[in-house]
């Protein structure tokens, strides 16, 4: 178990804006109760529900996203995982992927709440992130949560409280810089990769259902 230190509480929504390599913190401190002020996280204000995200033009929503979102996106609909972006919003799916030359695995996979995208190394069985990139799923846009490698973690959030009270979200702010920096990086190493081609083998997958 990781031990956190204790930070100021903040919104679930957050004053941090992502997209496109992009980022904005805001300068105030102090805890805004729901629903005050015109806070952002990954371009959506605070309190939107779920249909607004999805009447987004493609360039809006594109502009709003990781760039780690947008390469897991092209590879689960290269698979067959996802089909539209509406199905961000259903239910749980996993997809492990292999391809000719290369030893490690990868795997997308959303669990409850959280999205992980990460290669894999296989000991005995026993799966072993290098690295691994954990999101929070929330109305079809990922937050940035943690990164594991191998055995160590660097946590960007984390509730506070019982797990999935979205009320309140402990940020630490020089993890979050850590995390777009590595997420940048991975999407290259992703990319160059070509987990999207069609040469790429499927080990498992499950469908998302509503």
């Amino acid at each position: 178990m990781v031990k956190y230190p204790e930070y100021n509480m903040r919104q679930t929504v957050p004053d941090v804006q992502w997209g496109a390599g992009k980022e904005s913190e805001g300068k105030g401190e102090e805890t805004k109760k729901p629903g005050e002020g015109e806070a952002q996280y990954a371009g959506v204000p605070a309190g939107e529900s779920c249909m607004p995200c999805l009447e987004m033009s493609e360039e809006q929503r594109k502009n709003s996203i990781l760039e780690i979102q947008k390469v897991a996106e092209k590879i689960l609909k290269a698979h067959g995982v996802l089909n539209e972006t509406a199905d961000l919003l259903k239910g749980e799916w996993f997809l492990k992927l292999q391809k000719s030359g290369f030893e490690k695995k990868l795997v997308l996979a959303k669990y409850g709440e959280e999205v992980s995208i990460g290669l894999y190394i296989y000991s005995d069985d026993i799966p072993v992130p290098d690295p691994n990139i954990v999101l929070l799923s929330q109305n079809g846009f990922w937050y940035p949560q943690r990164i594991e490698e191998k055995f160590e973690e660097t946590v960007s959030s984390f509730f506070a409280g019982a797990y999935g009270d979205y009320d309140f979200l402990s940020i630490i702010p020089e993890n979050l810089e850590k995390f777009q920096a590595f997420q940048l990086d991975f999407v290259k190493i992703l990319e160059d990769q070509g987990w999207s081609s069609s040469d790429v083998k499927i080990l498992e997958k499950t469908m998302p259902r509503n």
